[in-house]
C-alpha cells in the first residue's frame, strides 16, 4: 500500500509525541472557576469520525475481494413508573403517531440480495425508521444488545428489534424528548436516560429514568436536583459501573443506584472537581482543578468507588494537558490534548493509578471519536480496541485516490511502542471493531466508488499482517450502507448489524429512511 510520510513531530512533551486525531483538534473549554463564579463551558469535542462519506474515505477495490468470497418525577426522590410501558407523567405520553410495523422492510433486503454473488453475505433484514421525528437532525442513541434483541432510542421512543429477523419486540413511548443515554448497558440489561422536564424543546434536561431493556418497561424516574447556581444541565456524562449510574456535568456530579434510583453520592466544586465519567469494569473520573487556565489546564484522572464516591487513587495529569477521551477503562488508556502547544498524547495507567507508558508512534491516527450536539461531555465515544496488553488504533488514510488505504497499529501498553501493523485491504479503510479471543476484528468501510466497494467484517489473528475477510457484503449493499449516517456496528454470532447514528426529521421522507440493516452468512 502507499506509504504515508508523517508530518514532522512537534516538540516532545512529557508523554512523547503522538497525534491520535490527525488534524486540528477541537477547542476545549477553560477549567472550572471557583464555586462563586460560572463554570467553564462544556467539553466541546470535534467530529473525528472515520466514515464512508467523510474526507478520509478512499476509492477503489482490490484483489482481496476477488480472491475471497422529561416529565414526571419533579421532586428529588425517585418515583416508580406504572407496570405498563409508559412512565408516570403529568400529561399523556407523546410516542409514535402510529403503531410501528412489527416486521422489517422485506423489500429492502430483497433488493440487496438480488445482487448477491457466490460467497457474499446475505442481507438478513432492513429496518426503516418507524419513529415520528421533529423537523431536525435527531441522534439515534445506542445501540444496546440484550439477549437476542438490539435496542435503539430516538426522540421519544425506545425500540427493541429481534437480531435474527428484525421484527419489533417492544416499543416504549416516552412523554419527553430524550437528551442523553448511558453508552453501555448494565449486566442485568438496564440503561439510564435523561429526558427534558417539560414538553418544550428548550426545557432543561433534568429527568433521569431507568429503562429495563429486557422487558421494555420504564422503572424509576427522578428529577436531578440543581446543586448550585452554576449547575448546568446540558453536557451530561452518563456512565454505568455495576449498580451505579453517574450524571457528571460541569462543576457538579451525582450518582444513583441504577436498580432503584437512590442517590449514592454527590460531588460539588472543590479544588479539583469531577465533571465527566467513564464506566464499565471501573468508574473513572476526569477532574478539572481550579489552579489552571484555558490554555494551561490542570486536570486529574481518578478511580472512584462507585458506591461511596471516594477516590481509590488519583493521577495528576501534566499541567497544560486536557483529558478528552478515555479509550479503555480496563486497562486504562487516556487521550490527552495540549491546546497551547497543539500536541496530543495517549497515556496508559495501571489498575492502581500508576503510569504504565506513554504511547509513541510516527503516524497520524484516526481513533474514530464522535461528538454530536448532545454528546459533548462523553469520554467513551471512540473506536479503539485492546486485548489488555496491546492497544489498537487505526491510522488516517495514506495518500489519496484509488490506491489510498490505512492500517491498524498495535501499541505495547507496557512500553508504549508500536509492535504491530496490520494493513487494510488495498484501497480500503478499516476501523477496529472488537477482539474475538486472540483475533482482532475490524470493519472494512464501504468505498464511494470502485469495482469492489462494499463493506465487510474482517479479522487478523496473532502475528498476521493483513486482514482475512469473515463476512463480505454484496456489492448491491454499498449504496444503502453509505446512506446510513455514521453507522454504529455490532458483530455477534456471525451477524453484522449497522445502525444509523442520525436521522433527519422530514415528514415526507423520515418513514422511508433506512435505520438498521443486518447481514449474515
Amino acid at each position: 500500500m502507499t506509504q504515508h510520510t508523517p508530518p514532522p513531530p512537534g516538540p516532545a512533551g512529557p508523554y512523547g509525541t503522538l497525534n491520535p486525531h490527525g488534524g486540528a483538534p477541537a477547542q476545549s473549554g477553560p477549567p472550572s472557576g471557583p464555586p462563586t463564579g460560572p463554570p467553564r463551558p462544556g467539553r466541546r469535542r470535534g467530529r473525528v469520525l472515520l466514515a464512508a462519506a467523510a474526507a478520509l474515505a478512499v476509492l477503489g477495490g482490490g484483489s482481496w475481494y476477488a480472491a475471497t468470497r422529561d416529565g414526571g418525577g419533579h421532586d428529588d426522590k425517585p418515583s416508580a413508573a406504572p407496570a405498563h410501558s409508559a412512565p408516570a407523567s403529568p400529561g399523556p405520553p407523546a410516542g409514535p403517531a402510529a403503531t410501528p410495523p412489527a416486521g422489517p422492510d422485506t423489500g429492502g433486503a430483497a433488493r440487496i440480495n438480488a445482487g448477491r454473488k457466490p460467497g457474499d453475505a446475505k442481507a438478513l433484514w432492513v429496518r426503516r425508521n418507524d419513529t415520528d421525528l421533529p423537523n431536525r437532525l435527531v441522534e439515534v442513541l445506542g445501540p444496546w444488545t440484550v439477549g437476542d434483541t438490539i435496542v435503539t432510542a430516538a426522540h421519544r421512543t425506545v425500540s427493541a428489534y429481534s437480531v435474527s429477523d428484525g421484527r419489533l419486540r417492544w416499543s416504549l413511548p416516552l412523554d419527553r424528548d430524550l437528551c442523553r443515554a448511558t453508552p453501555t448497558v448494565s449486566a442485568d440489561g438496564r440503561i439510564a436516560v435523561v429526558t427534558r422536564l417539560d414538553p418544550g424543546p428548550k426545557s432543561e434536561c433534568r429527568s433521569l429514568r431507568m429503562i429495563d431493556l429486557r422487558t421494555g418497561k420504564q422503572g424509576w424516574q427522578r428529577k436531578i436536583a440543581q446543586e448550585g447556581q452554576w449547575d448546568a444541565f446540558t453536557d451530561y456524562s452518563l456512565a454505568i459501573t455495576g449498580d451505579t449510574v453517574t450524571a457528571g456535568r460541569v462543576s457538579f456530579s451525582t450518582a444513583y443506584r441504577l436498580s432503584d434510583g437512590t442517590q449514592l453520592f454527590r460531588q460539588t466544586p472543590g479544588r479539583c472537581t469531577a465533571q465527566a465519567f467513564a464506566g464499565g469494569p471501573a468508574l473513572i473520573a476526569s477532574l478539572s482543578c481550579q489552579d489552571g487556565t484555558a490554555d494551561v489546564p490542570h486536570e486529574q484522572v481518578q478511580e472512584v468507588d462507585p458506591v461511596t464516591g471516594r477516590a481509590r487513587w488519583t493521577y495528576d495529569i501534566k499541567r497544560g494537558y486536557h483529558i478528552d477521551h478515555v479509550y479503555s477503562v480496563r486497562p486504562l488508556v487516556v487521550s490527552l490534548y495540549d491546546r497551547a502547544n497543539d500536541k496530543r498524547a495517549v497515556l496508559a495507567l495501571t489498575d492502581k493509578g500508576a503510569r504504565r507508558s506513554a504511547l509513541v508512534g510516527p503516524d497520524q491516527y484516526a481513533p474514530g471519536c464522535t461528538a454530536h450536539s448532545s454528546d459533548t461531555n462523553s469520554l467513551q465515544n471512540c473506536r479503539t480496541v485492546t486485548d489488555g496488553r496491546v492497544f489498537y488504533m487505526a491510522t488516517r488514510a495514506s495518500g489519496s485516490g484509488p490506491g489510498a488505504g490505512n492500517q491498524v497499529v498495535g501499541f505495547d501498553l507496557d512500553t508504549g511502542t508500536v509492535v504491530r501493523r496490520i494493513a487494510a485491504p488495498p484501497g480500503r479503510l478499516v476501523m477496529p471493531l472488537r477482539m474475538s479471543g486472540p483475533d482482532l476484528l475490524v470493519e472494512v468501510l464501504p468505498a464511494p466508488t470502485g469495482t469492489a466497494r462494499a463493506g465487510a467484517v474482517a479479522s487478523a489473528g496473532p502475528g498476521a499482517t493483513t486482514f482475512r475477510p469473515l463476512l463480505r457484503l454484496p456489492e448491491s449493499s454499498a449504496k444503502a450502507h453509505s446512506r446510513l449516517d455514521e453507522p454504529n456496528a455490532v458483530y455477534e454470532d456471525g451477524r453484522y448489524i449497522l445502525v444509523s447514528a442520525n436521522l433527519v426529521g422530514d415528514d415526507a421522507h423520515e418513514r422511508s429512511s433506512d435505520m438498521l440493516m443486518a447481514f449474515g452468512p
